[in-house]
């Protein structure tokens, strides 16, 4: 039998009476398309096999110069897992990027 706890708050959570809750997050790089020759519809044109001679000469040198991949790919996709308990799924979703915000004091203009 399997036993979840929250990622949070570290209290266990029985399955059988609480209500677990997954949280999955996925970070990647953000990566503009740029619009060449008036192509912004998503359509190949022209230098696919231009692109693919750099990826393969890329490729080689990676190869040629073993490099450490781990090093090389750390900027990769990585996909993030959570369980949390019900009180901490409200209070994830209530600041999911968990900011600080301070509270702003209103001084008078005397």
């Amino acid at each position: 039998m399997l036993h979840y706890s929250c990622d949070f708050c570290k209290r266990p959570i029985d399955t059988a009476t609480d209500v677990r809750h997954v949280v999955k997050i996925e970070v990647f790089q953000a990566v503009e398309e740029s619009c060449e020759d008036g192509c912004c519809d998503g359509t190949a044109r022209g230098d696919d096999a231009e692109h693919l001679e750099e990826m393969q000469d890329l490729l080689e040198s990676i190869d040629d110069h073993d490099l450490d991949r781990d090093v090389l790919f750390s900027d990769a996709t990585q996909s993030l897992r959570f369980d949390l308990c019900d009180a901490c799924r409200q209070r994830f979703l209530k600041n999911p990027l968990g900011i600080k915000t301070g509270k702003k004091l209103d001084f008078s203009q005397n």
